[in-house]
């Protein structure tokens, strides 16, 4: 028992290791490939026209396979990312071909730039189930800085759209992903992500937060390529917190960092911050220092517009801390000099303010007059105020009333309108049900007064021969032929009631092939012939027999024996029945011809319709249902023809039905002899 449970073991483990295994070849092998198209894409020259290098790369992807394929039409797409319906469509290539190869590596980064492709397009659909998916295949393929960069990209693109609540979700599970790994790199790029999203935000105690745990992260490792955007960021964040010894210590240290790379325009911007500081502090000495240094960086460097206006204004400020009113008023009006008239609005209380600050002469007793002017003005214009808003009031009361009474009155239209729709729509289905129970009466009165002549007859005959036994065999054969006739007439009615049943619940399934039409239509006759033509008529087919349509043989075949059939019954003995065709490029036009008396002209514009049964009067009092018609006109139409009734004929019926025409192409011999065994 244990060997059997360890074998097993073995056996599950195993498994597990060669699924691992295979996974990992799939990847390694999209890496392999990932290379040489990389070393490929180098070796064509940029100079090169973007067209000629599709062309040349495609032709050189011919003989690899479908991984290969792919990794260099992803690398394509990377490099000319820009090109539009080109790359969308290389990138379509290579993910259909990725999910055949089941490389969830490669697909991962397929779907990787399908996604910035869509992100360019502005398609967010797409570009949400993009990554998503992209993601999810970097998963399957245990790589986690590809799915750390699908939602990274979902929760920047969520964060520059305003959508707050999607960008910090993406966050979070770019958090969640960080927890269990030990690469330091990874988790310091993804806080300071992280934190810059929160600082976006104006969520201060977040992004501090952040900031804080990659400064812990890169005091373990050491790693100070990020030093200089945290502690401008913490010291910018904690300028706006006003907790002013925190943000002067992380803004010197920025300025170390700056002052080391060279950066004389983020010098500027952390001096700009201190010299803030100092100003809010009312450090003089600061203030000084860091107002030598901004002027030395202002004369050094080209600084742009805001910069050098956020400057300007905190000179006022500067002057103003160091008792030098005219300096300050000076340069307050320089500086509202080169501001637009809004941002000079924003100011003007300011410098009334420095003005009103420095005027030597006191308001004399014309002023206090003039306040006592304007406080007895000010209050006739409040009681002014006071009796419009009052008025005002009363009127929006009013158009308030009248827009509810407006809008009852227009819901109460509406319903009265629905009401008269549904009674409208109830009347209708009544008549429509009317109307059907009559034609279904109608119908089934015509079918058993149909079904019960031949079945009688058959009844009779057989009677007459249970009477007389002893008859000769002429008397015997002419039996027979009106027992086949009657019978062969009651299936022919049965029939057609059946498929007529079919139809109405649309079980008649319709399925056209290429036939040629002689074979059919002289079979059908043939049965026809023999079944039910004891008047000697003579049959005539005048179809080219290289006529073949596109038809459904059931359908056609009980077109023509209701035809045929029709016109049998109303052609005097040793009469002559025609079938004939004639074709265009549009439709096949089919003619059944009979030497009887005609229909009557009344019933002409109503003989195919389905909502009630006609009869077909003659001096031999032939009449039927009317199904087998109707039954025509539906098949006819369910090939795109039409069926009609000549009305020119001064003899017999003449009844037309058209067919469209389709191009002949070559025939399945076996299919075609099955086909017409099968009839």
């Amino acid at each position: 028992m244990r060997s059997w449970l360890f074998t097993l073991l073995l056996f599950c483990f195993s498994y597990q290791i060669s699924d691992a295994l295979e996974v990992d070849s799939l990847s390694l092998d999209y890496l392999k490939a990932k290379d040489e198209a990389l070393s490929i894409i180098k070796e064509q020259a940029d100079s090169v026209v973007f067209e000629q290098q599709v062309a040349h790369f495609l032709l050189v992807s011919e003989r690899f396979d479908d991984v290969k394929q792919a990794a260099l039409y992803i690398q394509m797409a990377k490099k000319y990312l820009k090109r539009g319906a080109v790359i969308d469509s290389l990138l379509n290539e290579s993910e259909a071909k990725l999910r055949n190869s089941k490389c969830d590596r490669g697909l991962g980064e397929a779907l990787f730039y399908v996604g910035v492709r869509a992100m360019q397009a502005e398609k967010v659909d797409v570009m949400h189930d993009a990554f998503q998916e992209a993601a999810s295949s970097f998963r399957q393929a245990n790589y986690l800085l590809g799915e750390l960069f699908a939602y990274s990209r979902l929760a920047n693109f969520y964060a520059r759209s305003d959508n707050f609540e999607l960008a910090e979700r993406f966050n979070n599970q770019v958090l969640a992903l960080i927890e269990d790994t030990d690469d330091t790199n990874l988790q310091e790029m993804v806080y300071l992500n992280v934190a810059n999203f929160y600082m976006e935000q104006v969520q201060l105690d977040d992004a501090i937060k952040y900031y804080n745990l990659l400064e812990e992260s890169i005091a373990a490792s050491g790693n100070k390529k990020r030093l200089k955007p945290l502690y401008n960021n913490l010291g910018t964040l904690y300028y706006h917190k006003r907790e002013w010894e925190k943000a002067k210590e992380y803004l010197t240290k920025s300025i170390a960092i700056k002052r080391d790379q060279k950066d004389s325009l983020g010098l500027f911007g952390s001096y700009q911050n201190l010299f803030r500081i100092s100003l809010k502090t009312k450090h003089k000495t600061d203030a000084t220092y860091y107002f030598e240094q901004l002027s030395d960086l202002d004369s050094k460097i080209d600084l742009p517009a805001e910069h050098r206006n956020a400057f300007n204004f905190n000179k006022v400020e500067y002057r103003i801390l160091n008792d030098k009113p005219e300096q300050a008023i000076r340069d307050f009006y320089h500086f509202s000099s080169v501001k637009d008239s809004l941002y000079n609005a924003v100011f003007s209380d300011k410098l009334i303010a420095l003005e009103e600050t420095f005027e030597i002469e006191k308001r004399d007793q014309e002023i206090v007059v003039l306040q006592k002017e304007d406080a007895l003005q000010k209050a006739k214009v409040r009681n002014l105020q006071i009796s419009i808003i009052l008025v005002i009031i009363f009127i929006v009361v009013l158009l308030i009333n009248g827009f509810y009474m407006k809008r009852q009155w227009q819901q109460l239209i509406k319903a009265d309108e629905l009401l008269q729709l549904k009674q409208d729509e109830v009347l209708t289905v009544n008549k429509r049900l009317e109307a059907s129970n009559q034609s279904k009466d109608r119908i089934l009165s015509v079918i058993g007064h149909d079904l019960r002549g031949p079945l009688g007859g058959l009844k009779e005959l057989v009677e007459l021969y249970m009477e007389l036994p002893e008859l000769e065999p002429d008397d015997i054969t002419n039996l027979l032929k009106n027992a086949r006739a009657s019978s062969t007439s009651a299936y022919y009615l049965l029939e057609n009631l059946l498929t007529w049943a079919n139809s109405q619940r649309e079980g008649i399934r319709f399925n056209p092939i290429l036939m040629p039409i002689v074979p059919i239509v002289q079979k059908v006759i043939n049965i026809l012939d023999q079944s039910i033509n004891n008047r000697h008529i003579k049959f005539v087919v005048a179809i080219d027999s290289s006529l073949s349509l596109r038809i459904d043989i059931q359908m056609f075949r009980a077109v023509i024996r209701n035809l045929v059939s029709n016109a049998i019954k109303h052609s005097p003995d040793g009469g002559q029945i025609t079938v004939s065709a004639r074709s265009n490029e549009l439709s096949t036009v089919f003619t059944v011809q009979d030497q009887g008396q005609g229909i009557v002209s009344d019933e002409v514009n109503h003989i195919f319709d389905k909502k009630e049964a006609y009869y077909i009067g003659s001096d031999m009092s032939a009449k039927g249902s009317g199904l087998g018609l109707i039954l025509c006109k539906e098949f006819v139409e369910r090939h795109g023809g039409a069926i009609w009734v000549s009305p020119d004929k001064e003899q017999g019926a003449e009844i037309c039905f058209s067919m469209p025409t389709q191009p002949v192409v070559s025939v399945d011999k076996k299919q075609l002899k099955k086909e017409l065994q099968e009839q």
